[in-house]
Formats: C-alpha cells, structure tokens, sequence
C-alpha cells in the first residue's frame, strides 16, 4: 500500500450515492490504480462537516491524470 500522506492524494470524484464511487473505484482498481475513499455520511462530527456527506475518491497524486481518464471514459 502507498504511503497515506495526505499531500500525495488528490480527490478525483466526490458523489452522495456511495454505490456510484465503489464502482468507479473497482474500475480504477482493474486499471491497477490504488484509491481510497472517505465516506462524509460516516464521519462521527457530521454536524461540523459542511460537505453534504459525499463520499470522495482519492488516488494518489501520480495517477491523477490517468484516474480521471478512466473513470470519465469508461
């Protein structure tokens, strides 16, 4: 797994359907892209967090370009 500095991710899609980021996600992960995801609607200080509960994507910084790619053509 790459290091989780969170300068070297970027957020490439963000959506309140959760079900819409897992399958962009698995179409990154047969690209052999690593993401990760941080689900807003989980979070424990909602009542602070002024996203609309999204849920991101976030690739790391290097496959930033090719992520959107692939999740905006495929």
């Amino acid at each position: 797994m790459t290091d989780l500095d969170k300068n070297d991710w970027v957020s490439i899609f963000k959506s309140m359907d959760k079900v819409d980021v897992d399958l962009k996600r698995s179409k990154l992960e047969a690209a052999g892209i690593e993401s990760n995801t941080f689900n807003h609607q989980d979070s424990m200080l909602t009542s602070l967090n002024s996203t609309d509960y999204f849920v991101s994507l976030y690739v790391h910084i290097n496959d930033e370009v090719k992520a959107i790619d692939i999740i905006q053509n495929n």
